[in-house]
């Protein structure tokens, strides 16, 4: 899978998100970047994708849960990864390339 074909997949389907989350009653900072697909289909594009660029897949919801008609799936990338994916990604993204960009900055100062 080439890096074009994942960034507009990324541009459509993905998720670079920088916002907070509350543990314990504190405010702390998160970034996560992520993919999310359905149905047997999905889950073999999201393994392709893992094969290349790294990252973990979960279930998200099974079929019939909250309306779900077949199984989520979500693939995530740790820091590390996340920081390697961004940098392949960037020059291609045309849609996130800001949100993106954001992320990896954020990722970086905390290494």
């Amino acid at each position: 899978m080439i890096p074009e074909y994942l960034a507009g997949f990324f541009d459509g389907e993905g998720t670079f998100y920088l916002g907070k989350q509350y543990k314990n009653g504190k405010e702390y900072p998160k970034a996560q970047v992520l993919l999310s697909q359905s149905g047997d289909n999905g889950l073999k594009l999201l393994e392709q994708i893992q094969e290349k660029y790294g990252g973990s897949i979960y279930l998200h919801l099974r079929a019939g849960q909250h309306k779900a008609t077949k199984e989520a799936y979500k693939i995530y990338w740790n820091k590390e990864e996340a920081i390697k994916l961004i940098n392949i990604l960037l020059p291609h993204l045309i849609l996130k390339q800001k949100e993106a960009s954001l992320v990896l900055e954020y990722l970086k100062r905390n290494e």
